[in-house]
């Protein structure tokens, strides 16, 4: 037997009495009490056994001396041990509730799992009959984000470019006030999809609402809306016309309330200057009483002094 192997068996020798003297002293601590417990483990830590790793060690040797600084140990069966969340309090399911849960959750996987397909691009077709290809010179070289995925719009980068009054993107303030479209018409995916992207001006505002020149054009040309360029000419046209007899109206109520006010500040004014004030001077008699004359009305009044 080599130097390793019998190095294995002492390891496995001591390993075993040191279980079995646990198992002792276990049993001796549930028969005694702790008091004897820790009177028998300290007449033990006086004296010293030898030790186990010699080369004389074997089964029937004593245990290694157990190290003061541990002091006493509370030997605890893990199976018995209950998983108390933390301390906090955690909603459980039971019955019903559990399978809802779990299929609540199985929803929601799938629904992650939809949105990721969603933002995936598809791959390039080998049937040439099936591959989608540009609308305005055939290629199959189109661009999926965000023409084919939102817009449903195939074309190349390179009519993109060429044709920005069709293919270019306008915000939401700007298909109002060019075009005259409402909230509710742009609000609508299915009339005129639109791309949303982060404002650039800030983070904390609402996000930008993008849409296809070309599909705003098709709606605000159509029968459903303005039937052509002229009739959007003239819908601005009349607005703007709106607009102005507005201000006009609104400039002569200004103008009449101001006139009134002038008018009416006048004639009360007429009104005070139109009484008359009195200028008294004293009025020199052999009377005893004082009586002061006005010089401009001749009136006589009589002061008394106190």
């Amino acid at each position: 037997m080599s130097d390793k192997d019998a190095s294995a068996d002492h390891v496995q020798a001591n390993r075993m009495l040191a279980r079995k003297r646990l198992r002792a002293m276990a049993a001796q601590r549930d028969h005694a009490g702790p008091s004897s417990v820790r009177d028998a483990s300290t007449q033990r830590s006086h004296h010293t056994p030898p030790a186990l790793s010699g080369p004389g060690s074997g089964p029937g040797s004593q245990a290694l001396p157990r190290d003061k600084a541990l002091g006493d140990y509370i030997e605890f069966d893990l199976t018995r041990l209950h998983n108390s969340k933390g301390g906090f309090l955690v909603q459980e399911h039971d019955g019903k509730d559990a399978i809802l849960a779990l299929e609540e959750q199985r929803k929601e996987r799938e629904r992650e799992k939809q949105r990721l397909r969603d933002q995936m691009e598809p791959g390039v077709s080998l049937d040439p009959t099936t591959r989608p290809v540009c609308e305005m010179c055939g290629s199959s070289d189109i661009m999926y984000e965000p023409f084919l995925r939102v817009f449903n719009v195939c074309v190349c980068r390179s009519c993109e470019r060429e044709h920005a009054e069709r293919y270019s993107l306008l915000t939401k303030t700007e298909v109002k006030e060019d075009y005259l479209l409402t909230d509710a018409e742009l609000a609508d995916a299915e009339l005129l999809p639109h791309l949303l992207k982060k404002n650039p001006h800030k983070s904390t505002y609402s996000n930008m609402m993008l849409f296809l020149r070309g599909q705003v054009e098709a709606y605000a040309f159509s029968d459903a809306k303005w039937k052509s360029a002229e009739g959007l000419d003239a819908e601005y046209q009349r607005r703007n016309d709106e607009k102005a007899r507005k201000r006009t109206r609104k400039f002569q109520q200004s103008l009449d309330r101001l006139r009134k006010r002038t008018i009416r500040d006048n004639i009360w004014q007429q009104r005070r200057d139109a009484q008359h004030v009195h200028d008294w001077q004293p009025l020199r008699s052999s009377m005893p009483t004082n009586q002061q004359q006005c010089r401009s009305c001749g009136q006589r009044v009589t002061v008394e002094e106190l």
